[in-house]
């Protein structure tokens, strides 16, 4: 006789980047395990890995997990820990604040800060991914051309941060920008789909770009949306007040 099956809950939940509602589960003691296996090895690598193959197993294989952009990950990842284990969170947060002067501290390791730790509750059912008013999608050149952008995924960043120090800041900078571009559009109406073409030729088109443009691409990557929440902090040692920022998912388990 066969040992009685738990029948597992299901939801729904409306990410940014997919038009139609998803499919999910809580997480599972078979994904609890890749966590543990995860956290073991001390690579945040390892423990990104885990994640997508998490939520590809709870979305029932139904969702393109590599290539959803880093906020949808978080979003859903955010939201599956919630139904998982529990929508609260305890973060422990030490305070920053300064209560004395140079002129008044004791030691040449006092900072003159508070450093009193205080513990936070984070309700993730209060997270939602936030959107500056002033982004969009398409980013339009000096030069009439509009070019239209796509958000980097958990993958591609992944790629990208993991080509160790030997890769300067400017090169990183420089292939996130080229993973980005979707399609290229003239003034008469010409579309070019950047996927058709080389690294080399995408990479000659950006190094070709006056420099200003380059700041219209930073205003994309500066104010696409992501998830980040803002948490009251009280210091009932100092009496501080302010207001703790979270954004990315190292910050809510930290």
């Amino acid at each position: 006789m066969a040992l009685p099956k738990i029948v597992t809950p299901e939801y729904t939940i409306q990410l940014k980047s997919v038009k139609n509602p998803v499919r999910y589960r809580p997480y599972l003691v078979k994904e609890e395990k890749l966590f543990l296996t995860a956290k073991e090895s001390d690579d945040p690598k390892e423990m990104e890995r885990a994640i997508l193959h998490v939520i590809q197993n709870c979305t029932f294989g139904e969702l393109d997990v590599e290539n959803l952009p880093t906020f949808d990950v978080e979003y859903l990842f955010l939201q599956l820990r919630a139904k998982s284990v529990n929508n609260i969170v305890d973060l422990r947060y030490e305070c920053r604040n300064t209560l004395r002067d140079e002129a008044q501290r004791t030691s040449p390791t006092d900072d003159g800060r508070c450093h009193h730790v205080v513990t936070l509750n984070v309700d993730l059912n209060n997270i939602a991914i936030t959107t500056d008013d002033a982004h969009t999608p398409v980013v339009t050149l000096q030069s009439g051309l509009h070019v239209e952008m796509t958000y980097p995924s958990m993958k591609t960043v992944q790629a990208i941060q993991g080509e160790g120090d030997t890769t300067s800041t400017a090169d990183k900078v420089s292939q996130m920008l080229l993973a980005a571009l979707k399609t290229i559009t003239t003034a008469d109406g010409t579309v070019y789909e950047v996927r058709d073409y080389t690294d080399a030729e995408r990479l000659e088109f950006v190094d070709e770009l006056p420099v200003e443009d380059l700041r219209a691409f930073e205003q994309f990557f500066t104010t696409m949306p992501t998830v980040r929440y803002g948490v009251p902090f009280h210091c009932d040692k100092c009496a501080h007040d302010e207001t703790v920022t979270l954004q990315g998912l190292d910050s809510f388990f930290t």
